[in-house]
């Protein structure tokens, strides 16, 4: 390995550590009330070597996000490979967002929680890689759908690319469900999970071709119904 090899690993390596230690804090203590000056501390490193890296704290976030997001569609990936039909690459996709948010908790309540106008900046190469992966992860789900208009198990007068951003508007607003809304839920004996699975199960109809089989259990979806034992999220 030459010099310059080395210095660009140590660079990364030092990226990553900088990343890992910028989401515990924040997972930890809020976006808001960590300061970068606390980041370089817990990193080793004085604030202007924080710099080089990362121009800002709104620029960390960026990074983190467009970092998960990869994973995600990594299990994205790993559902539209499957040879079944588009209505189930479609259920399992949806499946595996919610089981990602669920193993990432801490993650989404920091994103929920941040203003949405710092995604907006346009301007910032980092977001626009995360609209990139945003577009990706519509686009497998529109595909997917699309196949299912073709194999006859999708509704077929809808366009695949709407139902995609309905159905990722909806999950979206469900992973980030308002405070407001879970007590009105809560108080009436429904939970997070209940809720989840009961909107597995309303997005399934709504999708489903009229007269269309019913998935076999083989080719199901275990957790579309209440009481059922949700099927873990695919490997990345």
């Amino acid at each position: 390995m030459s010099f310059q090899e080395l210095i660009e690993k140590e660079r990364e390596q030092r990226r990553a550590l900088i990343l890992d230690t910028a989401e515990r804090l924040f997972f930890a203590r809020g976006f808001d009330t960590v300061t970068m000056s606390e980041i370089a501390g817990e990193v080793g490193i004085n604030k202007a070597t924080l710099y080089i890296y990362f121009e800002n704290k709104d620029h960390l976030l960026f990074a983190i996000i467009l970092h998960r997001m990869r994973e995600l569609v990594k299990r994205y990936e790993a559902c539209i490979e499957r040879d079944i039909p588009g209505r189930e690459k479609s259920r399992r996709l949806s499946r595996a967002f919610f089981g990602f948010a669920r193993e990432n908790a801490d993650y989404y309540r920091m994103v929920c929680a941040v203003s949405p106008e710092r995604l907006r900046n346009t301007d910032s190469p980092l977001v626009r890689a995360i609209n990139e992966q945003l577009e990706r992860q519509v686009g497998m789900l529109r595909d997917a759908l699309a196949e299912g208009v073709v194999d006859g198990t999708v509704r077929d007068d809808l366009d695949p690319l709407e139902m995609a951003v309905y159905l990722s508007i909806m999950s979206s607003s469900i992973v980030c469900l308002n405070p407001y809304w879970a007590n009105v839920l809560a108080t009436a004996g429904i939970d997070h999970e209940r809720f989840v699975s009961d909107y597995l199960r309303f997005a399934a109809s709504a999708i489903d071709r009229p007269g269309s089989e019913p998935p076999s259990r083989q080719d199901g979806a275990p957790g579309d119904r209440p009481g059922e034992t949700p099927e873990p999220p695919l490997p990345s």
